[in-house]
């Protein structure tokens, strides 16, 4: 249980670090939107919405009906 407590802490100062050392405002365009944002929390959204994909794509390719007859055969 210590050890999870630990890790939790080191994990929290390295973000606390992280987004300290990325303050900088961006702008992304994107077609017609022009979003002015931390640089941290552009980063942070694009992790997310990454990580979001790759736990749809791999459980739609599970249930897809061609594999599903791949199996089968």
């Amino acid at each position: 249980m210590k050890t999870k407590i630990v890790i939790i802490i080191v994990l929290a100062v390295l973000l606390i670090i992280f987004v300290l050392q990325n303050t900088e405002i961006v702008i992304v365009n994107f077609w017609f939107w022009d979003l002015s944002l931390p640089r941290a929390l552009l980063l942070f959204v694009t992790f997310a919405i990454g990580l979001i994909i790759g736990l749809i794509v791999p459980s739609a390719q599970k249930s897809s009906p061609a594999n599903k007859e791949q199996i089968e055969e």
